[in-house]
């Protein structure tokens, strides 16, 4: 115990003076035989035997008083080492860091780590006082921060209240930012934040610090595992692939599982569903920080196209990621017809070398893609209706009796891919071929004509942005890195197009200097066409549009190597691939891809619909009305906020709703949540006078002061009142006692 006043102590000898006045006044009652008092003898023994009881604890009463006096004036305190942030009082800016992403959702007991988490905060908030200016982040990615701090505690104690959990990860380091930016424009010189958080590695990612390093707020963390291990066995991925071996409606389902605690996660049952059935069950061990895969052969029903595939655990803490979701449809041989705009009789010279390598790499009978070669004069010998993607590379203008073919074609809903090339005019393709043109060729661009090989490699065009969302891309990295290496030294520049009632004319954004790097945005937003794909300089690069059913493509540079370097980039056959069976409506994969929690889903339009109609796993219904699709080729869903298999119907003028089977998709948790393990302490931000300075990752461990003179001047209070009790009560048995005595004398 330590003392502030130390001093005041002396004044504890006053305790001497109520039991010297106590021994001074005690008499003793002469003893006088008298028989006629005999029968009161019993009577008094009782009463003095309570007067003696209560002298004592008023004497008690008095002596305590006297000592607590100079004891609160001395200021005793006491410090205990206490687990946990220390929460100080008074004026200063706080902002509270709930995790509520779905590794929250572990349980403890009867508890998830949430529920601890909001309890926690809830009490912190309290310990604050009412002169803090606090704000209440949540970590979770795509959680909106708040945009100031207030004083409204009730508001803030309703807002920690209503905090659900969201089937994203943590992004605690976005939210430490956004505290961090909170407190900077506050004038409090005191500035705190506490972190309540199992503490995740994946919470942490390597990259730049919220703040700099010893200059940010106080950071205090909050342990809602309360040094626990957590324990999760999850399913981090799954895919099917085609199994040729038990016939052409076979599957080989493969399912990844990780165990990320410290125990060997041993016989874990993992069930197989196709539907509503369970087809397949099986046992895995996996190691400590490990992961492996496991492995199903099934087996599709002959009516059976499109499935759900479900690969789930036996249940643990965690039950989100128990589960992983796939739409499997099987894949059907598209027929595509390439025409050779530059035939050569050197094959790696032709114009269709690349593109058709890409088709059949290698003549692999299980690319299901079925390739037929032509030229521009056999191409009226050949039936359109046979085919499902045609892709025109670099021909000469087509007459118009074979762009009306074309066009009919497409609005039964074909598919077709134009590359340009050195025998590709701007005005004479958009004279004739205009129709089935995603967009109107402009001006050619040449990035450094006349200049040698290493000065154009320098300044050759790079593909810049992607619509990642897009259903072509969906195979690639989150940078598609396969791609952008490509160097561009040649590409045409498009502008508006004029074609029938359903392309609008706008002005034209080309500027003056074509040969200017820095181009603007040439490709006007509009619901019928849009540019998948553009260069650095913000050139397009692929331009989609709609013609009736059929999509058509426009890439604006060769699809073999004249004019660029794609083909021999890693990413030019999955592009190719991509781009086949997006134009032919085959998927190579499921139909929605892994898609992710959060993330956003284009739905396909056609020229038909009125309405689309998309309900959640839980069977939450959400309409996208007519204005928002029409005209359009997709439209972006972005409500993917839980995992599971989202239903699409659609309705036509014609019809009532139906149910889309293969334009369905599933989605799935994001994988990084599902990591457990403990942070290192070297991965924590620090700031100075941090709470998170000890030896383990992120526990506090400080030593708290509790003052004692608060409770001593209440006991004060409570030996004054007491003693005044017990007074008026000794004093009301003297007066009986001395009544009796007047009687018997008398």
């Amino acid at each position: 115990m330590e003392f502030l006043a130390p001093l005041m102590l002396v004044g504890a000898i006053g305790a001497a003076v109520p039991i010297v006045i106590h021994l001074i006044g005690r008499r003793r009652a002469p003893v006088r035989k008298f028989g006629a008092i005999d029968f009161l003898l019993g009577t008094n023994r009782r009463v003095a035997r309570r007067l003696r009881l209560r002298e004592i604890v008023l004497l008690c009463l008095r002596v305590a008083a006297c000592l607590a006096i100079p004891l609160a004036l001395a200021k005793p305190l006491i410090s205990v080492r206490a687990r946990g942030p220390v929460i100080q009082r008074g004026p200063q800016a706080v902002v509270l860091v709930i995790d509520n992403s779905f590794s929250m959702g572990t349980r403890r007991g009867d508890e998830t780590y949430l529920d601890i988490a909001k309890d926690k905060a809830k009490r912190a908030l309290s310990a604050l006082g009412p002169e803090a200016d606090v704000g209440v982040v949540l970590t979770a990615e795509g959680s909106v921060p708040p945009n100031e701090l207030t004083r409204d505690h009730l508001r803030l104690r309703s807002q920690i209240a209503d905090a659900q959990l969201s089937m994203r990860p943590a992004g605690t380091r976005r939210a430490l930012r956004s505290a961090h930016a909170l407190l900077s424009g506050t004038p409090h010189a005191a500035k705190r934040v506490y972190l309540f958080s199992p503490l995740m590695e994946t919470s942490f990612p390597p990259g730049d610090p919220p703040w700099p390093e010893g200059s940010g707020p106080e950071l205090h963390l909050v342990d809602v595992t309360e040094g626990e291990p957590t324990a999760n066995l999850a399913v981090v991925g799954l895919r099917v692939d085609q199994d040729t071996d038990v016939g052409s409606r076979g599957l080989q389902v493969i399912a990844e599982i990780a165990n990320y605690g410290s125990a060997v996660a041993k016989d874990r049952v993992v069930t197989l569903r196709i539907g509503s059935r369970s087809v397949a069950r099986g046992l895995v061990t996996v190691g400590s920080s490990q992961s492996i895969t496991k492995r199903f052969t099934a087996t599709l029903a002959s009516d059976t196209r499109v499935a759900d595939v479900v690969v789930e655990l036996d249940g643990d803490m965690l039950p989100f990621d128990d589960r992983r979701y796939l739409r499997v449809e099987l894949r059907r041989d598209v027929r595509a017809l390439v025409v050779d705009g530059d035939p050569r009789t050197v094959r790696h010279e032709d114009e269709a070398f690349y593109l058709e390598t890409a088709l059949r790499p290698g003549d692999r009978a299980d690319s299901a893609l079925l390739v037929t070669k032509t030229t521009t004069d056999e191409l009226p010998r050949l039936q359109l209706s046979d085919y499902d993607v045609l892709f025109l590379c670099n021909v000469k203008p087509l007459d118009a009796a074979r762009v009306a073919e074309i066009e009919a074609w497409l609005e039964k809903g074909g598919g077709l891919l134009v590359s340009v090339g050195d025998n590709v005019e701007a005005d004479a393709y958009n004279a004739t071929m205009a129709p089935i043109l995603a967009q109107e060729l402009r001006s050619l661009r040449d990035v450094a004509p006349g200049a040698s090989p290493g000065e154009q490699e320098g300044r050759a065009e790079r593909i810049g942005r992607l619509e990642t969302g897009h259903p072509i891309f969906g195979v690639f990295s989150a940078n598609a890195e396969e791609l952008r290496g490509a160097r561009f030294r040649r590409l045409f520049l498009v502008g508006p197009t004029s074609r029938g009632e359903q392309r609008r004319s706008v002005p034209s954004l080309l500027p003056a200097d074509d040969n200017r790097r820095s181009v603007p945005s040439l490709l006007p937003a509009d619901e019928h066409r849009r540019s998948v794909a553009r260069f650095e300089s913000g050139a397009p690069f692929l331009v989609e549009a709609r013609v009736g059913a059929g999509r058509v493509l426009l890439m604006t540079s060769t699809i073999d190597r004249d004019w660029n370097d794609l083909p021999i980039h890693p990413g030019y056959l999955p592009l190719i691939q991509q781009v086949a069976r997006y134009l032919a409506r085959s998927p190579t994969r499921d139909p929605g891809g892994d898609l992710l929690v959060g993330r956003v889903r284009e739905i396909p339009v056609a020229a038909a619909d009125d309405r689309i109609e998309v309900t959640s796993p839980r069977g939450k219904k959400t309409i996208i009305e007519k204005k928002r699709i029409q005209g359009r080729t997709s439209v972006a869903f972005t409500d993917t906020s839980e995992p599971g298999v989202y239903r699409v119907a659609t309705a036509s003028a014609e019809g009532g709703l139906r149910q889309r089977q293969h334009m369905s998709f599933a989605v799935n948790l994001d994988p990084r949540g599902s990591d457990t393990r403990r942070v290192a302490a070297d991965r924590i931000p620090v700031s100075a006078g941090s709470g998170n300075s000890g030896k383990s990752a992120g526990e506090t461990a400080a030593a708290k002061k509790i003052e004692l003179w608060h409770g001593l001047a209440a006991s004060l209070l409570l030996f004054l009142f007491s003693e005044a009790v017990l007074t008026s009560g000794l004093g009301h048995v003297g007066s009986t006692g001395g009544r009796l005595a007047d009687r018997v004398r008398r």
